[in-house]
């Protein structure tokens, strides 16, 4: 494909432009963060939460679901306990894969293809990180695709300025394993960092039948930062990023009936035994910064990502049936399949076989972004201006198949000779130009920040005959977009301010489906304010509004769409999401012993502004007739997150709690069946650490440590649980 030629490197090296870090006694990370640091933040006119290292390390989270419960305005749609493949929505958004948020790694998309295939099967190793910042609002506008709920952008470990490293262990529950080190320094005009991270664990789920019992997974991520500055009037620095990740993982989405759910949520059935899915990804970015004597900067990354997937699992049985009529009422007429499922039956014929597909994707994601950051005097107004540009080509190539198996008398899989097809065989690819204009215009103590954003995606689908490879057809799309948006905070005195905004949202459509398919639209409204005290007292409260005059949604496996309607998307027009985020920061000081106190609030409401048939799930249900006013599908009214925790000297203890109301997982109306309904649950996470020294450290985490059995997710075949009690023990040696 034309996508997998394009000459990065030799136009990276022609127009790089970019600047230096200060060559202070330590890196300066408000230059790494996007937000620009917690002050910034303070007067961001929208929304925007900083999760730095230090806050990283309160908990020793190793998954992103944990971490993001801090923020407000997220919704989660947890999966397989350790966040391999996290659901992330934002203010509404649907959650699934994280389609509808702009995710990044140091500023650049990282999503295996955000534009031609933007559900998310790939997600960076939190473990590395040392920020997690999110937006949301006329914040999120420079950071597209996806507008209209917000952006995440993590951001990696930086090259230390002092010769530093540090190895940390951890072992835990179901064999839990991380080891990561790393080591790196500034020496003179360069500066490297190296780090290998490697993660394991055997699984918390059973599986029927299985000798070994392991429904665990295998990570490895290598890194390497390489950087040369040259300091003066004009002074520049460059950076190569590059890294290897790939995983094992004996994942599924197949689940449970309610009743075994209730009598043992952490089952797996004998039917999943050969699901596993592997990937490997690579990725190279080079960073080059450039700051004039007057201040002004350009700031310019090239990058590419290369992502190779195959998920092998089981989807339906090959007479018809699905997994999902089996689980809802395994009595009666699918007795015989769901025995089948659980491995306590035969197939006895073909319609009892078990339908198992290879769903082999290749993804690549390239392109090269610029910035240039001025301040300008206009009427004697300081004008922080940044105008940015951007290029970049994703691709995605499905070759996914399926082969009959038959369950045998003693629970194993066996493949049935000559039942192999290929069910689907494509390729998706989008080039996209992206222009944006963003002036922050300080008056007195009022912040006004006017965003502009153009943007132009062509995209295309070519399908191919799954049984010759023979060309079939092509679907071509070209969008062109402009997104205004208006941010104002005003700081009414010391220590109060209020902020509002209003931005037009955009989420991109990609070829596929039936009919005219229109991208998701959105107007977006906020209002709410802050409160900092001199003593370390922190604030916010947000009322929003998301406007939809075109909803979207995307068919995937996870929501239960078929081999034919993977990829594809389809509207249901307009429809709401409001709601309210509150957040309170606070530390009391009782004689030599800190109590830090957070809190975290989310209070969300979605529905259908118009009746249509779901004709292809990608909205929970195929063939379900939603009526104007249905509540919208993974979207609990409340979230509430709490943590505290005492400090002293060399040690500290944290606890963490959260709340979520019960959610539906398909569209509906008043009180929700128990079919389809996600029970409301709390769950209370605890860490502890002790400094034997500056270099040594012991940590110890309990997640879920009241043991709370609950359902994350009832989608696509059956209900899953939560990750069960699990105690893990490190040590980390600083040198």
């Amino acid at each position: 494909m034309s996508v997998s030629r394009f000459p990065l490197l030799p136009l990276a090296l022609a127009i790089a432009s970019a600047a230096s870090y200060a060559a202070d006694d330590q890196v300066e990370l408000d230059n790494v963060y996007i937000t620009g640091g917690e002050d910034q933040v303070r007067t961001q006119p929208g929304s925007a939460t900083l999760i730095d290292d230090i806050a990283l390390e309160e908990f020793e989270y190793t998954d992103i679901n944990r971490i993001l419960n801090a923020v407000p305005g997220v919704n989660l749609q947890q999966e397989d306990g350790y966040g391999l493949r996290p659901n992330i929505g934002l203010r509404g958004t649907s959650p699934e894969r994280s389609k509808k948020i702009t995710l990044m790694e140091d500023g650049v998309l990282a999503g295996p293809s955000p534009y031609s295939a933007p559900a998310a099967y790939y997600f960076p190793n939190v473990s590395r990180m040392s920020a997690v910042e999110v937006f949301k609002g006329p914040a999120t506008i420079q950071y597209g695709p996806a507008t209209i709920g917000g952006a995440v952008n993590l951001v990696s470990r930086p090259i230390p300025f002092i010769a530093s490293g540090e190895l940390d262990v951890q072992y835990g529950s179901d064999n839990f394993q991380r080891y990561e080190s790393w080591y790196g320094a500034e020496r003179g005009q360069f500066g490297y960092l190296i780090e290998g991270l490697r993660v394991s664990a055997d699984g918390f789920k059973d599986l029927d039948g299985a000798a070994d019992g392991s429904t665990g997974f295998e990570r490895n991520d290598i890194n390497t930062k390489l950087s040369w500055e040259s300091l003066g009037r004009i002074s520049q620095r460059f950076q190569l990023k590059l890294g290897y990740a790939d995983e094992t993982s004996d994942e599924t989405y197949l689940g449970l009936s309610r009743a075994d759910f209730d009598a043992d949520p952490y089952r797996r059935y004998a039917a999943s035994q050969l699901d596993n899915m592997e990937w490997q990804h690579s990725t190279i970015h080079l960073n080059h910064l450039l700051t004039l004597a007057s201040g002004a900067s350009l700031t310019t990354d090239v990058y590419r990502h290369d992502f190779h997937r195959d998920w092998f699992k089981v989807n339906k049985f090959a007479g018809g049936k699905t997994l999902q009529e089996v689980l809802l009422d395994p009595t009666g007429v699918n007795a015989d399949f769901y025995q089948v499922i659980s491995g306590n039956q035969a197939s006895v014929n073909n319609d009892e076989q078990l339908l198992i597909g290879s769903n082999d994707r290749t993804y690549v994601s390239q392109g090269i972004q610029t910035r240039f950051n001025s301040d300008i005097e206009l009427a004697g107004l300081i004008n922080q201006l940044e105008v940015g540009l951007r290029y970049h080509q994703d691709s995605v190539e499905r070759d996914q198949s399926e082969q009959n198996y038959a369950m045998l008398a003693g629970g194993e899989l066996q493949a049935v000779a000559g039942t192999l097809f290929t069910t689907t065989l494509n390729e998706d690819e989008a080039k996209a130009l992206a222009l944006y204009i963003k002036d922050d215009i300080q008056l007195d103590t009022t912040r006004i920040t006017l965003g502009l954003r153009h943007e132009t995606i062509e995209s295309e689908r070519i399908n191919y005959n799954p049984n010759t490879g023979v060309k079939l057809n092509k679907q071509e799309m070209t969008q062109t977009v402009t997104l205004p948006g208006i941010g104002v905070f005003t700081q009414l005195n010391a220590e109060f301010g209020v902020l509002a905004g209003v931005h037009k949202g955009f989420t991109a459509a990609t070829p596929g489906g039936s009919g005219d398919v229109q991208p998701e639209e959105s107007t977006n409204y906020e209002v709410g304010g802050r409160y900092f005290s001199a003593s370390g007292n922190q604030a916010e409260v947000i009322v929003f509004l998301n406007d939809y005059t075109q909803f979207s949604g995307t068919c995937s496996f996870q929501n239960g769409c078929s081999n034919d309607q993977v990829g594809n998307q389809a509207n249901a027009g307009s429809a709401q999401v409001a709601g309210l985020e509150a957040s309170w920061k606070s530390e009391h000081q009782i004689a030599n012993v800190t109590l830090p106190l957070a809190l975290t609030y989310t209070f969300s409401q979605g529905e259908f502004g118009e009746a249509f048939e779901d004709t292809s799930g990608a909205f929970g249900e195929k063939g379900l007739q939603i009526e104007q006013g249905y509540e919208i599908g993974y979207l609990p009214e409340h979230r509430l997150n709490i943590q505290t925790g005492i400090r002293h000297d060399a040690w500290r203890i944290n606890l963490s709690a959260l709340y979520q109301s019960e959610m539906r997982n398909v569209p509906g109306k008043g009180a929700i069946a128990e079919a389809d309904r996600i029970d409301a649950h709390t769950v209370f996470d605890v860490s502890s650490a002790y400094h034997v020294s500056q270099q040594l450290q012991f940590y110890g985490t309990v997640d879920n440590l009241l043991d709370e059995q609950y359902v994350v997710s009832a989608k696509p075949y059956g209900f899953r649980p939560g990750k069960p009690r699990s105690l893990n023990v490190g040590v980390k040696l600083k040198f």
